[in-house]
């Protein structure tokens, strides 16, 4: 390794849920270590899930299994408990399970950051990077939106999720006023007239938070939701005590995973389980399951297997269900399996053309709004964000061969285009998706970020014996 500077000086790009819980761990670590996170946004913590403003988008796991601390799940629930005030009076399950508001587990992850921000012991530039140049002694130097540049020795790449693609049959809608691209665009959500009939292109999670958003705005209209299966996600359900095991022996074709799936819902109903605690079974030993299966059993599990684990893995807090189940009773929403072929407009309103699933003939609807639900471009995270770019430009990172973000070892060190692992740069959160399998909710971030502190630690106590680079080039303050 080439010599470092003392003190280690880590940037973390992105201050969304994964990147404040890493600059959390590593400030409680006290290392000799100048901690630096790169986030446009005000509070660190409140990325794109935990910034949502509206009341009705609720954290999907209940409150007990919340924790910016993967060695104390209990700590959002303790933070609750200090906090009488912060819940709303609906947060409370039939179950008792808690699903709170999703702005609040922001805040209490912005909370938990705050001492450390503070005392300096991590600092928070708000701007984006734009640029990135090789430095002296193998370090990295960072162009910021503000025009500073930073170095850093090690840098963590933890920008989340990218924005959805366009798809191609509604690109003529795209500045029509009709699109509403972003579901989290609450001001284009409040736009939408009550007696609109609403075209939604997908049907996961964040179809069922525009659902929401809709009817908490007195939405009187019909909803209709279109996927390639039809497929609506399921409820929490409940039971987390399945004695499956599905890493001893590991399944090595895919095949064999779903049947021993199949059979251990069957074993876990017989004792009196729900298929929910076979996949909560899944979900621990996700990680384990996925590096067992080679990449041709990875595809094809992402072809024929990845909506019906979306579908059972993420799951609707039990509000948003009462309510997506309230609008369907009443006829004003409807789950569709088929492809979209072709939307333009027609007389100031959208004339779709689909195709419904496993049927040759193509329908026709009209519509006053089309909102895109169909999930974060994995694959064109790189092309979308101007620091990934510039590090692909440089040679440094790679797209995984999956489409699930960018290339990574084991340990989440960055593969660059050459196949090498860099001993520079760390993936965190759900761009490392390709190699972990399972990276998208805050209990497995929280445990990555964990994993990735305890290497930078590694690299911390290494720099402090390591003699400081021979030079440095001169820039702004760093």
């Amino acid at each position: 390794m080439n010599a470092i500077r003392h003190p280690l000086r880590v940037v973390i790009v992105g201050g969304g849920f994964t990147g404040a819980s890493l600059a959390w761990q590593l400030a409680r670590m006290r290392l000799a270590a100048r901690l630096t996170v790169i986030e446009p946004r005000a509070d660190l913590g409140r990325g794109l899930a935990y910034s949502a403003p509206d009341p009705t988008h609720r954290l999907n796991v209940p409150a007990h299994r919340m924790s910016i601390d993967p060695d104390n799940c209990a700590d959002f629930s303790d933070w609750l408990a200090d906090n009488p005030d912060a819940a709303d009076p609906e947060a409370v399950a039939p179950n008792g399970d808690i699903h709170v508001q999703r702005a609040l587990f922001g805040r209490y992850v912005a909370e938990r950051l705050a001492p450390h921000l503070a005392s300096g012991a991590v600092r928070h530039i708000r701007a984006r990077v734009v640029d990135t140049q090789r430095g002296g002694g193998g370090g990295l130097w960072l162009k910021l939106s503000d025009g500073r540049e930073i170095r850093a020795d090690l840098l963590v790449l933890a920008t989340g999720h990218p924005a959805p693609a366009l798809p191609a049959p509604v690109t003529g809608l795209a500045d029509s006023g009709t699109l509403i691209a972003d579901p989290g665009d609450a001001g284009r959500l409040a736009e939408v007239p009550p007696g609109a009939n609403v075209l939604i292109l997908g049907s996961g999670l964040s179809a069922a938070d525009a659902i929401a958003t809709l009817d908490r705005q007195g939405h009187r209209g019909r909803v209709t939701c279109l996927s390639r299966r039809g497929l609506r996600p399921r409820g929490q359900g409940g039971g987390q005590g399945s004695e499956a095991d599905f890493t001893d022996p590991p399944s090595h074709r895919v095949s064999d995973l779903l049947r021993r799936v199949r059979h251990a819902i069957v074993d876990d109903q017989a004792r009196g389980e729900s298929w929910h605690a076979t996949f909560w079974r899944l979900r621990a030993q996700a990680p384990q399951i996925w590096a067992a299966l080679d990449p041709d059993a990875q595809r094809r599990f992402l072809r024929h297997l990845r909506v019906w684990w979306d579908v059972h893995r993420y799951r609707l807090a039990p509000q948003t269900e009462a309510a997506l189940d309230r609008m369907s009773a009443e006829g004003r929403l409807h789950f569709a399996a088929g492809r979209l072929v072709s939307a333009r407009l027609h007389e100031g309103r959208i004339e779709a053309h689909w195709r419904p699933r496993s049927q040759p003939q193509v329908r026709v609807g009209h519509f006053d709004r089309l909102i895109l639900t169909t999930g974060p471009a994995q694959d064109r995270c790189i092309a979308a964000n101007p620091a990934l770019g510039a590090l692909a430009r440089l040679g440094l990172i790679a797209p995984c061969p999956l489409g699930l973000g960018l290339a990574t070892t084991a340990i989440c060190k960055a593969v660059d285009a050459q196949g090498r692992e860099s001993d520079r740069i760390l993936i965190a959160g759900p761009l490392a998706r390709g190699h972990l399998g399972e990276l998208t909710g805050a209990p497995e971030c929280a445990s990555q970020s964990r994993e990735i502190a305890r290497q930078i630690a590694r690299h911390a106590m290494l720099a402090s014996i390591l003699r400081p680079a021979a030079s440095e080039r001169t820039a702004q303050p760093s």
